[in-house]
């Protein structure tokens, strides 16, 4: 079986910055054969951040295409930035008529904004902060700990200074995959540590902050852990607007901007964000090609 790829460089509108993620296109013919276990063996190979399975409609009618998320070590139920790869590949690049993505999370509505090309995406969302905390050296604080689904949680770390953050060299919770510290029933998927420094707002009003992301390794740019921060955020309620950048530390520029709405029907809390700012998309190092593997 062969099975075609892209790579893209997310957030970022220019080439080899952002956050790199490879789409693998899965033929409908070829879903029931291809197994998760076989999926992961394929994220491990490429050992990007994150490896999105898209999978091909039996209908070209159909608007909604179901995607499988994986980290080099496991499947994760939603993350930004091949979310928001995934949806500029289908509506900027290939321009498909897609108005969904299907994830393990949930139904997550796309849109492409006709003057900036830009995508936006409506996550799913639980937002939970959960009761452990964590200290470090980097600061004086009980720095909480936030799930924006179940299985995406992210240590929130907020520090005064750039040079403070400089200092920022790994994951709080340690193994990144071991979740016994989160509350009864959020105990899947990974924690990770979201380091964050205030840089006021911008001419738009929205408000700064520097980032960095740590896993199992440094991330460039992390939809989802932008998206719980700035739930976090906007604890008082009411509606904000954030612009994180990320990865500077590590020479790749991520450019996240998110919009934050809190108690809404129901007291619910919702997130969006806009990513993928231009249209690299399929040009990190001419990566295009096919993953072929033995039957």
């Amino acid at each position: 079986m062969k099975l075609e790829f892209t790579t893209l460089d997310v957030f970022s509108s220019t080439r080899y910055a952002g956050n790199p993620v490879a789409i693998i296109s899965v033929p409908a013919s070829a879903k029931a054969s291809l197994t998760q276990t076989q999926k992961q063996r394929i994220a491990s190979e490429f050992n990007l951040s994150e490896i999105v399975f898209l999978h091909l409609p039996t209908s070209s009618d159909s608007q909604e295409r179901h995607i499988d998320i994986f980290t080099s070590h496991a499947e994760v139920p939603f993350a930004g930035h091949p979310t928001i790869g995934t949806s500029h590949y289908l509506l900027h690049t290939t321009k498909q008529d897609v108005t969904a993505l299907i994830t393990k999370a949930g139904r997550i509505g796309i849109e492409l904004d006709p003057e900036t090309q830009n995508v936006k995406a409506e996550i799913p969302h639980d937002f939970h902060r959960h009761v452990v905390t964590w200290t470090t050296p980097l600061n004086d604080l009980a720095n909480p700990t936030c799930s924006i689904v179940n299985g995406m949680s992210f240590i929130m770390v907020q520090l005064p200074t750039l040079a403070a953050l400089a200092l920022a060299k790994s994951n709080l919770a340690g193994y990144t995959y071991d979740t016994t510290p989160l509350d009864a029933g959020w105990q899947n998927g990974l924690i990770a540590t979201m380091y964050f420094v205030s840089q006021g707002t911008d001419a738009l009003g929205r408000r700064k902050y520097r980032t960095r992301m740590f896993g199992t390794r440094e991330d460039p740019g992390t939809g989802s852990a932008s998206s719980a921060l700035g739930c976090l955020l906007t604890a008082g309620g009411g509606k904000e607007r954030f612009v994180f950048e990320q990865g500077v530390e590590m020479g790749r520029r991520n450019v996240i901007e998110v919009e934050v709405v809190r108690g809404g029907e129901g007291g619910q809390e919702g997130c969006a964000w806009w990513g993928c700012r231009g249209g690299y998309a399929g040009e990190l190092g001419g990566l295009n090609g096919s993953y072929g593997r033995k039957e």
